[in-house]
């Protein structure tokens, strides 16, 4: 689910104004990105429209720390949801 990590990237980068190439799969959200708890939520929430799903496993989704994990999170939430 290549495509998933590349739209991930995507959004994380336009919502942190950030260049893409900052954005790799092992970076941390807030301590390598410079995301506020705000941008996180405006993240997720973005990453909910764009996949039409719902994070509501809020325990699960405060957890999310890295890119990676966010990924792996979507790519499970969105296997569920087909």
């Amino acid at each position: 689910m290549a495509d998933v990590a590349e739209k991930v990237k995507a959004v994380i980068a336009e919502k942190l104004q950030i260049d893409a190439g900052q954005v790799t799969m092992e970076a941390a959200i807030v301590e390598d990105l410079g995301a506020d708890s705000l941008e996180q939520a405006d993240i997720l929430f973005s990453l909910e429209d764009e996949f039409n799903i719902i994070a509501d496993d809020t325990d699960e989704a405060e957890g999310l720390k890295t890119v990676g994990d966010i990924v792996a999170y979507l790519e499970k939430k969105v296997a569920a949801s087909s």
